[in-house]
């Protein structure tokens, strides 16, 4: 488990805290990626001089997405530096969202769904199989990177009739 234990922090300063995301599709589910196998997890946890819990490390791991072109399933590789700043709600005043509430009394912080969040930020959203790839005919469905399709591209639409016409003008 992802934990940082609050009073032994105290004591010692400083914790070294490591472990790993286990994947569930449950937690990842509308994010638009697939995390296939553990999320490596290793932060070093600190009280900062202002009463503030400050964790400094990094992510490492792979995701599976689809090509937003054509479709097909892409492994990407994650290996994100990541910094998450834990205050105390009471000490808290501002509304800044680059730091996370502690309630007052709490002895652990379970960081799962913040490393959670922290690896959502750090996948894009879309990704290509490559740069030059081509997707599907709108016309067949017939996937362009694997073979070129019979379809005709003289073919105008008429809806942009009316634009050409003024373009001709």
């Amino acid at each position: 488990m992802l934990r940082v234990d609050l009073r032994l922090l105290e004591r010692k300063g400083s914790v070294q805290v490591e472990g790993s995301l286990e994947p569930n599709q449950h937690s990842f589910e509308g994010c638009g990626f697939i995390l296939e196998k553990p999320l490596r997890v290793a932060l070093n946890a600190a009280w900062a001089g202002s009463g503030e819990v400050v964790l400094r490390g990094t992510l490492e791991g792979s995701v599976t997405q689809e090509c937003r072109r054509c479709l097909a399933v892409v492994e990407r590789a994650v290996d994100r530096d990541v910094t998450m700043v834990f205050v105390d709600s009471e000490l808290f005043e501002d509304d800044n969202e680059e730091t996370r509430h502690l309630e007052r009394g709490v002895r652990e912080i379970n960081l799962e769904p913040h490393v959670r969040d922290e690896l959502i930020f750090a996948v894009p959203m879309y990704i290509e199989c490559r740069a030059d790839c081509q997707g599907f005919c709108a016309e067949c469905g017939q996937k362009l990177n694997d073979a070129d399709c019979e379809c005709s591209t003289q073919e105008a639409d008429p809806r942009w009739d009316a634009l050409r016409a003024l373009k001709n003008e």
